[in-house]
């Protein structure tokens, strides 16, 4: 989190040049920056976005694949989710350059924020150029064929199945409401009393899930706390 805006490695990252800069810069506008400066959100863009990301995803699954519209359905939904959206986003260190409020210092951004983060970048470009543009950027993040052939994983499941095996071992989820955050939920996962990982979601289900599967990420920490060579 930012209020150092830099629209040149902004557009590096995303391989897009804007011709109207204070588009972009209302793309990374949250509202409680908003609010404080008496700017535009980036609520009308995330709105925008939301809607083409869905139809392009749609569109793309209906002409590379032929299935029923329930695979289709749930294929669209795992590549528009708050996991995959949120991921992209931390992995291109965009939440860096999101304009917040004071309200926000020191504060973790929950996926949540960074999946309207991206809806609003797709948005903040269909505006700025054309829907094919906005396509090329959408699918140079998101890997259509990669989600498709992943299988839907019970990271809990996962995780409980290694520490168990290891006699004596215990595994604890810690999980607790944000204060003053409105359905927003921090889960820690400790193993043999150790802390392992944190994660911010909409749920409690959302956030262990999330939790156990950024432990497993992290094998050799789990291995070492373990005691396995």
């Amino acid at each position: 989190m930012s209020n150092e805006f830099d629209v040149k490695k902004i557009e590096k990252i995303i391989h897009y040049q804007f011709k109207n800069k204070n588009t972009l810069q209302t793309a990374f506008t949250h509202s409680s920056f908003a609010n404080e400066n008496n700017k535009k959100s980036n609520e009308r863009l995330e709105f925008l976005g939301d809607s083409i990301l869905n139809f392009l995803i749609a569109e793309e699954l209906f002409n590379k694949f032929d299935e029923e519209e329930g695979k289709l359905s749930k294929w669209r939904a795992k590549m528009v989710n708050s996991d995959t959206l949120s991921t992209i986003i931390d992995q291109l260190g965009l939440h860096n350059f999101l304009l917040v409020g004071k309200s926000f210092k020191n504060k973790e951004l929950t996926n949540s924020i960074k999946e309207d983060l991206f809806e609003s970048i797709v948005g903040a470009i269909y505006i700025d150029s054309s829907l094919e543009k906005t396509k090329r950027f959408v699918f140079r993040f998101i890997n259509l064929n990669k989600i498709v052939k992943q299988k839907d994983a019970d990271y809990k499941s996962l995780l409980q199945e290694k520490v168990q095996k290891v006699k004596g071992s215990n595994l604890v989820y810690f999980t607790y409401e944000i204060p003053n955050q409105p359905d927003t939920f921090c889960a820690e996962v400790y193993i043999n009393d150790v802390f392992v990982s944190r994660s911010i979601a909409s749920n409690k289900k959302k956030a262990q899930m999330q939790c156990a599967k950024m432990a497993l990420d992290n094998a050799k920490t789990i291995d070492k706390i373990l005691g396995i060579k």
